[in-house]
Parts: structure tokens; sequence; C-alpha cells
């Protein structure tokens, strides 16, 4: 005899914060200064957002924009998207119109939702893609003006995307890094588990999604019906004032937060001991202002290592304490190794390459070849390669070494230098040029470039300097432009040796 069981079904993201809406509607799910939304009007609010989507022509597996400050409009955006079985796709609201339009135009979005302050942004790129634009406020409120607030019958599979995460970058088309509906719930339980949330607890976050940090603080909340409080954008004054009456449990603060709470005076008197998890990462955290937040939170500082793709380490308070340069172990639901340059997995007895594999793992890169990015163990299974390096203790505890990316990572935010150095190459007398990153005490790291010129060009290094930085995100933009006078150090395949011109330019500071 064949059974069917459909009580064995896939609960998505969206499908629990309906349950919430139903088994806890008058709990507080949401709050955004002034204005709070309980699980059922979360839910109601979701539902119109799908039903409007759907009325307007977007079907499963449409791709939908958003450009968007942190808040409960545009957490409504997004579970309403998800509930219309269509694709979210936050832009990055600290890029210019030329690079938000070509991340629009990669994902194939059919749609553009924007925040009120992001109107003339968004309008440039939707006409650049010929995309209709909806922003908030009255324009919004029309195009749900019909809509029902009732939940359709779609159902969602495991296997259906969910999201697609630009890494930064200016030249080319950055990759879009995807994960599906059944890697987005991993993820949510996995650090609901993890950092200790429990339906008692009240998050808090201040990163809008274009960043998988933000995930960190209100995912985990969802799984289990907390409460998140919403800043569309990090003041330290509005946050120690959020912190003294909502005296939050959780949150997700970067070193740049961190560096201005420690500056305020008040910041001792605020009550930040009553976080139980203030999760840091994203960039790496001053020795010195690691130990003054585990100070104010009472030692309740979190550190997490990991990427977008979703490969990740966590350290709790207790173990940082024991292991100060550890970033901790794997979390559940993950398997991380280290190989050596000839692909031998040395785990445990050396330094080398960071690969994993884990059950919310990204599909690959959106619409690119994704052969070439995993290392295949002896026993047959992929593994991500992640370009860090690091090693292993013999208690399982992960210690970074080095990125092999080059990668800077500046107020928790990816920067790559080839973006840097593409601008670079296209100014008048501009030989060569390379871009590497140094320690900053408030951003975490800063990208350095040096040039070297062509044979007679006359350039003035300021200028230089200027002009690239109007070229590029606020957040690439270069602190210092140096002149080389022979060649770059390089191996013996031309490669500029990076980690040289760090170790000269720090030693001469």
């Amino acid at each position: 005899m064949t059974l069917i069981n459909d009580a064995h079904c896939f609960f998505p993201v969206s499908e629990l914060v309906k349950q919430h809406g139903r088994f806890r509607g008058a709990v507080i799910a949401l709050m955004e200064k002034g204005q709070i939304l309980d699980w059922a009007g979360y839910n109601a609010a979701a539902n119109r957002v799908a039903n409007a989507l759907i009325a307007n022509g977007v079907e499963k597996g449409d791709r939908v924009g958003l450009l968007c400050t942190n808040g409960i409009w545009t957490l409504s955006l997004i579970m309403g998207i998800w509930r219309a079985r269509a694709v979210v796709v936050p832009l990055s609201t600290m890029l210019t119109a030329d690079i938000c339009t070509v991340l629009a135009k990669d994902a194939g979005i059919k749609r553009l939702f924007c925040s009120s302050s992001l109107s003339s942004l968004a309008t440039e790129v939707a006409a650049e893609c010929s995309i209709p634009v909806v922003e908030e406020g009255d324009d919004f409120d029309q195009f749900v003006a019909a809509a029902s607030d009732v939940a359709l019958d779609l159902k969602l599979e495991s296997n259906d995307i969910a999201s697609i995460i630009y890494s930064s970058g200016t030249t080319g088309v950055p990759k879009g890094i995807t994960h599906t509906q059944g890697a987005r719930l991993n993820f949510a339980r996995c650090f609901a588990m993890e950092l200790n949330f429990t339906g008692r607890s009240r998050s808090f976050s201040a990163v809008p999604p274009y960043s998988n940090g933000a995930w960190l603080s209100w995912m985990p909340a969802f799984v289990v019906g907390a409460p998140t409080f919403l800043m569309p954008k990090f003041d330290v004054d509005d946050f120690l004032a959020m912190v003294k009456s909502y005296r939050p449990t959780h949150g997700f603060i970067v070193p740049t937060m961190c560096a201005a709470i420690l500056e305020h005076p008040e910041a001792e008197s605020a009550g930040l001991e009553n976080f139980e998890c203030a999760l840091t990462a994203g960039a790496p955290m001053p020795a010195e202002m690691k130990q003054q937040m585990r100070h104010l939170t009472g030692n309740g500082l979190w550190e997490l290592w990991g990427l977008t793709e979703s490969i990740a380490a966590v350290i709790s308070p207790e173990e940082m304490a024991e292991r100060p340069d550890s970033v901790g172990r794997p979390v559940v639901g993950m398997d991380i190794r280290i190989i050596d340059e000839q692909d031998n997995d040395i785990t445990f007895v050396g330094i080398g390459e960071i690969v994993g594999r884990s059950d919310q793992l990204m599909e690959g890169y959106w619409g690119r070849a994704n052969d070439d990015l995993y290392w295949q163990s002896p026993d047959g299974k992929s593994y991500l390669r992640t370009g860090d390096i690091g090693e292993f203790d013999k208690d399982g505890y992960l210690s970074i070494r080095g990125r092999s990316k080059d990668m800077i990572i500046s107020g928790g935010i990816n920067i790559y230098p080839v973006d840097i150095e593409a601008v670079l190459l296209k100014c008048d007398g501009v030989k060569d040029a390379t871009v590497f990153g140094v320690d900053h005490p408030r951003w975490g790291e800063t990208p350095i470039a040096s040039v070297i010129l062509e044979e007679g060009a006359q350039v003035d290094l300021d200028e230089l300097k200027e002009t690239v930085n109007s070229q590029l995100a606020h957040h690439q933009r270069i602190s210092e432009l140096t002149l080389c006078e022979t060649d770059f150090p390089r191996n013996l395949l031309g490669k500029v040796l990076k980690n040289q011109l760090q170790d000269e330019y720090e030693s001469n500071q």
C-alpha cells in the first residue's frame, strides 16, 4: 500500500510568516521608529504586495529589483515578492546609476521598487532598462490599492530561486549570488539556532538588504517569531536611544558602527550589556575595539567569518575570550576544509585555501559557468573555493590568514581592486596601476593606489585621485595615491606582489 503524506511539506520562510500571522497575530513583528506592525499585519501586507505583483504580470521566477533602505516597507516587499513566487534582487544603494543599470540588466529584472529617498537613482535605472518603477508612498499605495490581503494558494518549492545578491563592482558585470528558497530557509534556521534566538529575543537591524549581513538580523527572528527593530540608516544617537527603550538582545553591528558607538559619550550608560548576541562580521575588527565592545555589551560580542555564498564560521563570547585570533568553528549544517596549492586536503595539518559546503550554499553565480568554483573531495563531494586562506587548530577552530583574491573589506563592504584599477588605467598618462588594502582604525581597511606613468607624462597626483574617485562609488574611493618610479614587485608570471606593497606602505607610515 502506498501512503501519500502531505504533512511532510516544505515550509519556506514566507510560510513561517504566514503561520506567525495565524497563531501569534497580535505579537509585534516589526518596528521602525513610531511604526509598529504585528505578525497579522505583516502577513496581510505581504499578501497585498504579492497579489498586486501577480495582477501586474509578474510570474514565477521573474526577478524584481529593490533600491530600498532598510525598513518595514522593504521587508513587506521581500515577503510579497516571495509570495508571488518571484525572485528578490536587492541593488546596492551606494552605487551609481550606471552600475545599478548593469546589475539590473544582468538579472533581467521585470520591475523595480524604490524608497522615496532613492527616486532619482531608480528612475534613471528604470529608464535605461525600460522597466516600470514603483516608488514608496502614493505611487506604491496606488499600486496595491485594489489588491487583496488574502494569500493566493501558490506553492513554493525548495529549489525555487529566492534571491540574487550582487558582489560589488564598477566594471564589467559583477557576479549575482543566487540562493534558493530551501537555502534561505536553512540559513534562517541555522543562525536562529547558532545565535540563540528565541521567541523572547528582540532583534535590531540597520543594514539594507543588498548586504547579506542584513539578513542575519531578521531572518532568524522570522523563524522563532521574534520582533525586529529596523533603522533605515544607522545613526548613533538614534541607536543608543533605541537601545535604552527597546533593549535589543540580538543585532548585526559592523565595525564602523562600533567605532561610532565607542566615541559617543553616552555609550556606557545606554544599556548595551542587554545584548546576548551583538554579531560583528564583514570586516576585521581591531583588537582594541573588540575588547571595548566586549566590555560594553557585557561580553555579548560574537564574531562571524563568512561569504554571502554561504560558508561561515562563528565564535561565541566565551570562545573569543580563550581564542581571540580565531573566527570559531563552522556553523551548523556546514563543512569546511583546507586544501593546499595542489588541491590536497590538509585540514588540521596546514595553512591553505578554505573550501566549504553547506545546506544553504548558493546555487551558483547568476548566468555564469560555475564548474571551476568547486573542489572535489576524494569521496566525491563538491566544496566551494572561497579564495580565503586559513588553518584549523586541533580543536576545530578556524583562523583566517589572508585573502588570496585581494579583496578589500571597508566598513563591512567588499571592494575589488580590479574595479578601481580599471578606472585608473583609463586615465591619461597612466601606464600601469595597482590597488591594495591597508588597515584603517575606523573602516577596517581602506584602498591605496599606486601608479606607473607613461614616459614623459606630466600628471598631478591630487587631480588624478579626484578624477578617479569621482567615478567610483563612495565606499570604493581610494584614500591615497602614490607614484611608483620603476616597477611594481612581481612574481615570475608577472603578477604584482601586493603583500610587498602593503608591507612597504605600512612601514613608511
